[in-house]
């Protein structure tokens, strides 16, 4: 096994905290994150309205505009009312929890907080010798192999040195590149890889698996439960055919339980900033409106490489598939591991929406028929 060495923690940077400039000068970063979802919420409908005012890409339409006509059980301007007043409410729920907590963003730590990884990037380093030898490999003689490789490799090829000294870094304390706060380069390296992009991953996998799991189960629980659904969810369901702006239409119990708790409990469980929360919030919106937008768009960002698009939630709020397809927003997990999603096949779930255009335009047809007698 490599010889082992007293290792003395560094002395750690000093810092001093500041807030974080705000992106616009004239507006706080937790009131831009308030109004970035409300704006967003509008573009991205707003874009819908404009190719299905213009008849673009109506291949790509799920529904025909006579399905629209005749099969949505409320109006548009029942909705937009709706709409506009559930934004009013969470916005002010946010403004108080934001007021209460004194949300904020600060800077300054960044170099500390790199330190303290490169601390556990080390200690994991030293646990590596004792790995090997469980498995039966002796640290020092792999060393001593790998240095011999790394010295004859770069006589004839010398950018192969560096990952070989990385490695035998692993397990031989003594290689590495330079010190820095008592550490080498690639464990600072490796420490501002962590803080930098897998630490903020981590934290956006975390926020978004806890509201996928919120999101499925109590909207599964308001289908299951007659009181619930007949009382709570019901009223999001008289749309047959989604459209864009329709998409957050809920009774404010739902939205407060939903969205306004289940987005809160996300964002303090996986500790996302003020930043980061805006950049979450916002894809939340605008992923919510596409899935409802009623296009499959191949060129549509947020319908790419996920089953959880605007196909897979437009099943759910056909009749025939209202028992399936729960889940919302990111991913389908939740569905297949409790076995909800819609089992029919393409060609079945084709010849259903391919029944509703026809009783839709047969319905249309009667209609116009009875006012032309008027």
């Amino acid at each position: 096994m490599a010889n082992q060495t007293t290792y003395e923690p560094p002395c750690l940077p000093s810092y001093t905290l500041k807030p974080v400039p705000q992106l616009v000068p004239w507006l706080s970063d937790f009131h831009l994150s308030l109004v970035l979802p409300v704006a967003a919420y509008w573009f991205v409908s707003l874009i819908f309205w404009y190719i299905d005012k213009k008849d673009y890409w109506s291949q790509y339409r799920i529904h025909t505009p006579e399905e629209f006509k005749q099969r949505n059980r409320v109006t548009v301007g029942e909705v937009l009312r709706s709409i506009l007043l559930q934004q009013a409410v969470q916005t002010a729920l946010g403004l108080c929890l934001g007021y209460l907590t004194d949300a904020g963003d600060f800077q300054g730590r960044q170099d500390y907080d790199i330190v303290i990884w490169a601390g556990r990037v080390h200690r994991a380093r030293d646990a590596v010798p004792w790995t090997l030898a469980l498995l039966g490999v002796d640290a020092k003689t792999l060393v001593s192999n790998i240095q011999t490789y790394a010295a004859t490799m770069a006589l004839t090829a010398p950018s192969t040195e560096k990952p070989l000294v990385l490695l035998s870094s692993l397990v031989y304390p003594h290689v590495g590149e330079g010190l820095t706060y008592g550490f080498t380069s690639w464990e600072i390296w490796v420490a501002k890889t962590i803080y930098w992009i897998l630490e903020p991953a981590a934290r956006f996998g975390l926020a978004v698996f806890f509201s996928d799991s919120w999101q499925y189960f109590w909207h599964r629980a308001m289908h299951t439960n007659k009181w619930m659904f007949r009382n709570i969810h019901a009223h999001h369901h008289k749309i047959y055919v989604p459209y864009a702006f329709g998409a957050f239409y809920n009774t404010l119990t739902e939205a407060f339980l939903l969205d306004t708790v289940g987005t809160t409990l996300s964002l303090m469980l996986s500790g996302l900033t003020i930043r980061q929360t805006m950049f979450f919030s916002t894809i939340s919106v605008m992923k919510g409106v596409d899935d409802h937008c009623g296009y499959r768009l191949p060129w549509d960002p947020l319908q790419w490489g996920n089953e959880q698009n605007t196909a897979f939630h437009d099943v759910h709020h056909q009749s025939w598939g209202i028992k399936s397809n729960y889940s919302q927003l990111y991913t389908t997990f939740w569905d297949h591991f409790c076995n909800t999603v819609c089992r029919k096949s393409e060609a079945e779930i084709a010849l259903l929406y391919e029944k509703g255009r026809v009783l839709a335009r047969q319905r249309g047809e009667v209609e116009g028929v009875m006012e032309g007698e008027k």
